[in-house]
Order: C-alpha cells, then sequence, then structure tokens
C-alpha cells in the first residue's frame, strides 16, 4: 500500500471518529459536552492495520459510539483506552495474519460484545440490542453521504 492510500484510509478513520450527528440539536441549544472516554478516543490520530477507507470510517465511528456508552455508565476514561489500545491490537494483528479479509465494523462490534458479555453477563436480548444499535450508528453516515437521487440523474444526463 502507497502513502497516498495511507493517507486516505487514516483520513476516512479520522472522518469517522470525529463525524457530529447531524439534526440531533435544534438552534442553539447543545446536547451536551462530550464524555472523558469519547475525547479521550478522539485523540486518536490513526489505527494501523486498516486497509480499506469505508473499514476505516465505520471503525472510527463504532470506536467513538462504544466510548460514549462507557460513558454513559459512568465508567472512567480507563476503560475506554483499554477498549481503544485492544481494538488497534486486534486490527493489526488481523492485519499480520494476511487473510486478504480487510477488518469490518462487524469485528469492531463483536469484539465490543465479547468484552461486554465476559463483564456483565447480559440477557442475549440485550446483546441484540447493543448489536443493532452499533450497526445503525456506524452505518449511518455512509448512507446519508450518497447524493441525493436527482443529482443522480444529471450525472447521467451530462
Amino acid at each position: 500500500m502507497g502513502l497516498i492510500e495511507r493517507q486516505a484510509i487514516d483520513r476516512a478513520f479520522r472522518a469517522g471518529l470525529l463525524e457530529v450527528e447531524q439534526g440531533t440539536s435544534g438552534g442553539l441549544r447543545e446536547d451536551g459536552s462530550l464524555g472523558v472516554g469519547e475525547m479521550l478516543v478522539m485523540g486518536t490520530r490513526r489505527m494501523a492495520g486498516l486497509d480499506d477507507a469505508d473499514a476505516a470510517y465505520e471503525t472510527g465511528r463504532v470506536l467513538r459510539h462504544v466510548a460514549r456508552l462507557f460513558d454513559k455508565a459512568g465508567a472512567p476514561a480507563v476503560t475506554a483506552e483499554q477498549f481503544r489500545d485492544n481494538l488497534a491490537a486486534a486490527v493489526m494483528t488481523h492485519a499480520m495474519r494476511r487473510t486478504g479479509k480487510s477488518w469490518r465494523v462487524d469485528d469492531s462490534i463483536a469484539m465490543f460484545l465479547e468484552m461486554y458479555e465476559r463483564i456483565l453477563e447480559p440477557d442475549p436480548t440485550d446483546l441484540a440490542a447493543i448489536r443493532s444499535y452499533l450497526q445503525r450508528k456506524a452505518e449511518r453516515r455512509l448512507q446519508a453521504r450518497e447524493p441525493p437521487t436527482a443529482w443522480k440523474g444529471l450525472r447521467s444526463a451530462a
């Protein structure tokens, strides 16, 4: 992988990590300040081992939303830091195996759920709800970036 591709992947990861939900506040009202875990993961510059821009974007989104979940639960920043570090190690290990398969959003979510399940022993329906929540949050903006249907007609007519 060349330098330009590597930079594109790093930028996609940062874009996913730093992207703010659109339409969550109205007017001058703000939704609230960032939690300690979310602030910590937002300082992450790159995640070595990611080899696909879409996957990097999704991984950044999932990492931020997992940190938000930790913050909502009142967990200390070290919990988000530990998850980020474990995620980075898992992504790098996956890349070193050279399976030909990129690390995807489902891999990040499965890793979080495995950790969550070991610690809290939740009901399986809770795990399904958390999986669904994280998948929606990771993929929402990717779908929203598609051009409106009116634009698609303009591009094909040109």
